[in-house]
C-alpha cells in the first residue's frame, strides 16, 4: 500500500514525487516509456530558471533528486484506475497496485499522421536525429517545436523542409534563425499529402499533442480529454450538481471529482504547457495531497 502513486514520470510527476517523499509519503512513480516524458525529448531548454541545456540532462537530474528523496521508480502502463472507499486499485500492465491517493501526470502524446508512409516517420528528433545524416527530410508543423527541431536537424541532414498547413506560428526569433539556414526551406499554407511526403527520405511530425488519459473515467475528463480539476470541475462538469457547494469549496485546485485523485502538469485542463509550469504544478499538487491524506487519515 502506497501513500501516493504517480502516473507519469515527466517534470510534473517527478517534482510531485520529490515533495511527497520529503513529506514522508511512501511514493512510487510509474512511467510507460522513458522517465522525463516530453522533457527528455527537448533538444535545448533556455527558459527554465537556473538551467540552460538538454532536456534529457535536466530530466536525469530530476530523477536523481527524487530517488535521493526516497521515491521509487518503476516501468509500466496504467490501464485502469478503480476506487473503493478511500483506496485506489490501479492496473499497471498486468499487475494491481494500491494507494491512498493517485496523481495523474501523464502529460501528452504526439498527434499522429492520419495515414501510413513507406518512408520512416519520427515524433522525436532527439531520439532519431542520427538516422538522418546526409538525408533529405521533412518536418511537419508550424509551431515553436517544429521550427526548433527543424533548426537542430539542419545541422545533421542534407536538406530540411518545414511543411506547415498555415503560416508559421513559431516565435519571430525562431523563424529568423530558420530563414538564415541555407539548407532549410519552408512551405507554408501547405496541406501535406502522402504522395508529397513519400518524396523525402525521413519525415518528422510535430503537429500537436493529445492528452494521455484513455485509462481514466470519463466523468473526470473535459471535452478535449484533459483532466478537470478545481475551477475546471466547477466550470465544465455536468456532475457538479451532484456535489454540494460545501463539498466543492473543500476541493483543491488539483483534485478531480473523485476524492484522492489528483492531476498535475500538461494533462490538466487549462495547464500552461511549459516545463517550469509543470514542475510547479507537481509541487503544488503534492502539497495538496499531503493535506488530503492528513485530513482523511
Amino acid at each position: 500500500m502506497y501513500d501516493l502513486i504517480v502516473i507519469g514520470g515527466g517534470a510534473a510527476g517527478m517534482s510531485a514525487g520529490i515533495y511527497a517523499a520529503r513529506g514522508n509519503l511512501k511514493t512510487v512513480i510509474y512511467e510507460k516509456t522513458n522517465f522525463g516524458g516530453e522533457l527528455a525529448q527537448i533538444i535545448h531548454i533556455a527558459n527554465y530558471p537556473g538551467y540552460d541545456g538538454r532536456g534529457d540532462e535536466l530530466a536525469l537530474k530530476m530523477r536523481q533528486q527524487a530517488e535521493a528523496a526516497g521515491v521509487e521508480f518503476d516501468y509500466g502502463e496504467c490501464r485502469e484506475v478503480r476506487v473503493s472507499g478511500k483506496v485506489f486499485d490501479l492496473t499497471i500492465d498486468e499487475r494491481t497496485v494500491r494507494a491512498r491517493s493517485v496523481l495523474i501526470a501523464t502529460g501528452n502524446e504526439p498527434r499522429r499522421l492520419e495515414y501510413e508512409l513507406d518512408v520512416p516517420v519520427s515524433y522525436c528528433s532527439l531520439c532519431d536525429a542520427p538516422l538522418v545524416k546526409g538525408k533529405n527530410i521533412a518536418v511537419i508543423g508550424g509551431g515553436d517545436s517544429a521550427v526548433q527541431e527543424a533548426i537542430e536537424l539542419s545541422h545533421i541532414a542534407k536538406q530540411v523542409t518545414i511543411i506547415s498547413r498555415s503560416k508559421l506560428r513559431a516565435s519571430p526569433k525562431l523563424q529568423s534563425r530558420a530563414l538564415e539556414l541555407p539548407n532549410l526551406q519552408i512551405r507554408e499554407n501547405n496541406e501535406t499529402t502522402k504522395e508529397e511526403l513519400e518524396d523525402f527520405e525521413h519525415v518528422f511530425v510535430f503537429i500537436g499533442h493529445l492528452p494521455a488519459t484513455k485509462f481514466l473515467p470519463e466523468d473526470v475528463l473535459a471535452a478535449d480529454g484533459t483532466v478537470m480539476t478545481g475551477a475546471g470541475v466547477k466550470e465544465l462538469s455536468s456532475s457538479l450538481d451532484m456535489l454540494g457547494l460545501d463539498d466543492f469549496a473543500r476541493r483543491s485546485d488539483h483534485e478531480t471529482l473523485i476524492p484522492g485523485l489528483f492531476a498535475a502538469g500538461d494533462v490538466r485542463f487549462g495547464a500552461v504547457r511549459q516545463v517550469v509550469a509543470a514542475a510547479a504544478d507537481g509541487a503544488a499538487a503534492a502539497l495538496e495531497i499531503m493535506h488530503y491524506l492528513d485530513a482523511t487519515g
